[in-house]
């Protein structure tokens, strides 16, 4: 059996598992990665704010896009009080209260790449996962 038939013997999900392991092994081997600062937008909001409205932050390494929740965004969360080093191109999701935006990680910062409702999340999904 051809190694294309084999592909096509896969699942969609089994697909992209795939090309996650795949991206993650090309990754490993260019030279050492620039990093960036990237913090959650309320990391110095008042502890009032904080505790009062939902806040999460995770980097992406793929997305599902059978869900139509935070669920379909698979990678780390991220402690949304402290700072983080990322590579640049690293792909973050960050949520406070109803609020959802994605980010991708660029030499100058995090540029915004998409924004939503969590009550509405189909099409932020969807462009999220064209970064993939």
């Amino acid at each position: 059996m051809s190694q294309s038939e084999n592909l096509k013997n896969l699942t969609t999900e089994e697909l992209k598992a795939l090309i996650a392991q795949i991206q993650e092994e090309l990754n490993s081997r260019q030279s050492p990665a620039q990093l960036v600062l990237y913090t959650h937008n309320c990391k110095s909001s008042a502890k009032y704010h904080l505790e009062k409205y939902k806040h999460w932050a995770k980097r992406v390494s793929s997305v599902d896009t059978t869900k139509t929740n935070g669920y379909a965004f698979v990678g780390d969360f991220l402690n949304t009080t402290s700072e983080h080093k990322l590579p640049v191109g690293a792909v973050i999701v960050e949520v406070c209260d109803t609020k959802i935006s994605c980010y991708q990680m660029q030499p100058e910062g995090k540029q915004k790449i998409a924004e939503g409702r969590t009550t509405a999340m189909s099409s932020f999904i969807d462009e999220v996962d064209k970064l993939f």
